[in-house]
């Protein structure tokens, strides 16, 4: 090798090491190929060759037959590569809603350059507060190089038990990704980063579904001890109503159990609910349940839409109207988010918003014998 072409080298070596250091070239991400460096500095494709064979040698980076350059982890002031372990909590994970396939595509993207993932067989998914705790603590055991997250919900002292999790890996120094929804109410903000969709948003278009039907009223409904997503939608829900110089008033927002058959008759048949957005699939499957029990028709006496549209909501026996969310998007934001925070964790926390879209059903369709200004509840 020539002289120039041994400063070409290091020119090289020493220009895309300053790059993965810096975090310009971001832990798991693919190098440029060895033909788009031989162009860019001019020289053979040995000349590269040799410099990618070097910063490989030096732990920078690992080198794919057939696929190509990818940035390894951080290195320690040792030259040892940290951990890549990432932990996994998600509460009754298995039981539906949208983090089953959240969670199936994080795992999908796990592997060699980018990190390996505890779950599921691996250690248990948590089915209380305290095992959600004792978890966190396993991880922390395990020296895990990052955690994604889905606060807990639905349950006495989640608020707590979220805030204790989390100031056991805030101590210990460990990067966290939020799923869906953040730790605290907005419009507070906690230090982690957070991807989800924008709850706001999606709750003003479901809304828009009843309003284009002319309705002049619209309830929203969720259990108690939801997460802080829902109050965003309810947010959402409100500023839909106003914008269409509708005023929501405070009746309209149910915090209630859908399974309670009494409660909810009443709520339509005494409380003159007639269109409503549930927080979630699952409580739309319920209430719709409910309503049926009390002898209430979907949609000819009651409309209802959910959120989220797993996998069951067209199969329900009146299909479900709902707001569908991009899982596999939201899980490959998460990852780069969380890439991004092992190469630079002295960002600020990042807030990533994802797009869904309505899904419209049966359940949502006011039929053209009900008069919109009267059963469909205008006042």
């Amino acid at each position: 090798m020539s002289q120039y072409q041994n400063l070409k080298y290091l020119t090289i070596h020493r220009e895309l090491q300053k790059e993965i250091q810096s975090g310009a070239l971001e832990e798991g991400s693919k190098l440029p190929t060895e033909y788009e460096i031989s162009a860019k500095y001019g020289v053979s494709r040995p000349t590269v060759t040799k410099a990618l064979n070097a910063l490989r040698d030096e732990g920078f980076i690992t080198r794919r037959k057939g696929s190509g350059s990818y940035v390894c982890a951080r290195q320690d002031d040792l030259g040892l590569a940290l951990t890549r372990l990432v932990g996994l909590i998600v509460p009754d994970l298995g039981k539906g809603e949208i983090f089953e396939p959240i969670c199936a595509r994080i795992a999908e993207l796990s592997g060699p350059g980018r990190f390996s993932l505890i779950w599921g067989g691996a250690i248990e998914a948590p089915t209380d507060n305290e095992q959600l705790i004792a978890l966190a603590g396993k991880y922390i055991e395990h020296r895990v190089a990052g955690v994604f997250f889905a606060p807990l919900e639905f349950r006495e002292g989640f608020k707590e038990t979220n805030r204790r999790v989390l100031a056991l890996l805030e101590t210990a120094r460990i990067p966290v990704i939020l799923l869906d929804a953040d730790q605290l109410a907005f419009p507070e903000r906690s230090v982690h980063d957070l991807v989800s969709i924008d709850h706001f948003r999606a709750a003003y278009e479901l809304t828009h579904v009843f309003l284009r039907q002319g309705c002049g009223r619209v309830d929203f409904f969720h259990r108690p001890f939801s997460a802080s997503s829902v109050a965003l939608r309810v947010m959402g829900y409100r500023s839909a109503l106003s914008d269409a110089d509708i005023t929501p008033r405070r009746e309209w927002t149910h915090e209630e159990s859908p399974e309670d058959v009494e409660r909810v008759r009443l709520m339509v048949v005494d409380g003159g609910a007639r269109n409503i957005i549930c927080a979630n699939d699952e409580t739309a499957a319920a209430l719709m349940t409910s309503l049926e029990a009390a002898g209430l028709a979907i949609p000819g006496d009651v409309r209802v839409i959910g959120f989220d549209d797993v996998r069951f909501a067209h199969l329900l026996k009146v299909p479900l109207t709902s707001y569908r969310q991009p899982c596999a998007e939201i899980a490959e934001e998460a990852v780069r988010l969380l890439l991004s925070r092992l190469a630079r964790p002295d960002q600020g926390p990042r807030t990533v918003l994802t797009q869904g879209h309505v899904v419209e059903r049966e359940s949502s369709i006011l039929p053209a014998e009900v008069d919109a200004n009267t059963d469909a509840g205008a006042e």
